[in-house]
């Protein structure tokens, strides 16, 4: 699997994948992101919660619908993706 080297943060290709999908627009549901990558909600749920930990993307219970997770990508995940696209 490759490895993308930030100051302090690894991410791999399918986080990158991630971040890439989310940069689409301001946010999306979790159950959106599963779909749209061809995978479960609860491997999305794991790709996304590992993403939080590294400050690349928010996550926050809409208030309208609690059962629904709003995901966001940082400003550091806009970063590492620029820096992906500028290096290819």
């Amino acid at each position: 699997m490759a490895m993308v080297r930030r100051a302090s943060t690894s991410i791999t290709s399918r986080q990158l994948e991630v971040l890439a999908f989310l940069a689409r627009r301001e946010h999306w549901l979790v159950g959106e992101v599963a779909s749209a990558l061809g995978v479960s909600s609860a491997a999305a749920t794991k790709a996304i919660a590992r993403l939080e930990r590294k400050g690349l993307v928010t996550r926050a219970v809409d208030m309208m619908d609690r059962r629904c997770v709003n995901v966001r990508i940082t400003r550091a995940g806009s970063d590492a993706v620029r820096q992906v696209a500028r290096s290819v």
